[in-house]
């Protein structure tokens, strides 16, 4: 005759009940560190290029105010009044792009839970600020007009981190930076390949560990801040939480690439 089971004790409920309750809080405390991490990683993303952007900003200026100076000096002269305004408004505008890029880089999050590649990755070469051939980088941009199932800031911050460092670990000789994807089945595949020196051995296995960081000569731009160590952690994490997926190949003295898988956003399926 087999005994019937013996019912737990009220007590036991009421603690098992006490533990789900507070694990279920460190839950939620967990989830506001990791987004408290992700918002400040993109305040320190900001401070890293603060020096770009201001040299840049610096370049949009100079020749404004020179072209200003000369038709405030030559008032009558009427083909340096138009080319005072036509280079003034030329400026403007990319400060104005620059700007709006960047504040939208610095909000703490979005509500999107889709993202049109093709505009974060123009918003993204917004954010960097200075042109990539001013430092003989040749950028190539080659992706679908899909949508992925990642919010936009998210997927921004993580082509962001990886196109500065494919630019820091080129800003010696240039190269050639190139952005591209196809889709496959219900993903999207992007690679971020650059021209550099290759990522060193030594570092491969922790690469996506926070802390760890690639020492570069970088003697000529000392002026750049350096990194925090935790950009391609977050990375991953951001696109881990999107059901994607990041790895990297790279080879000495020829470059490396860094693939990511993202789901292609559902209301595409919705509409086949």
């Amino acid at each position: 005759m087999t005994a019937s089971p013996v019912p737990p004790h009220p007590d036991q409920l009421a603690r098992v009940e006490h533990l789900l309750g507070h694990f279920e809080q460190l839950e939620a405390q967990l989830d506001q560190v990791r987004e408290g991490l992700t918002h400040s990683h993109r305040l320190a993303t900001l401070g890293t290029i603060a020096s770009i952007i201001a040299h840049e900003y610096n370049n949009i200026l100079t020749p404004m105010i020179s072209y200003a100076q000369l038709a405030q000096a030559k008032p009558d002269d009427v083909d340096l009044q138009r080319k005072a305004i036509e280079r003034s408004l030329s400026g403007a505008l990319r400060a104005a792009k620059i700007s709006s890029s960047l504040l939208g880089f610095a909000r703490e999050a979005d509500e999107q839970h889709a993202a049109m590649l093709p505009a974060v990755i123009d918003e993204t070469v917004g954010c960097m600020a200075r042109e990539p051939q001013k430092d003989g980088i040749t950028l190539h941009v080659d992706v679908p007009e899909i949508q992925v199932a990642m919010s936009p800031l998210n997927l921004q911050q993580v082509l962001l981190n990886l196109m500065l460092n494919a630019r820091k670990a080129m800003l010696r000789g240039g190269g050639d930076l190139s952005i591209t994807g196809t889709v496959k089945g219900s993903l999207v595949y992007i690679h971020i390949a650059d021209t550099g020196p290759g990522i060193p051995d030594e570092i491969h296995d922790r690469l996506f560990e926070p802390f760890v960081t690639q020492k570069l000569d970088t003697a000529s731009n000392s002026h750049e801040r350096k990194g925090t160590g935790l950009g391609l952690c977050v990375c991953r994490e951001l696109v881990h939480a999107a059901g994607g997926t990041i790895t990297f190949e790279t080879e000495p003295n020829k470059g490396t690439i860094f693939h990511i898988t993202i789901p292609l956003a559902d209301d595409l399926f919705e509409t086949t």
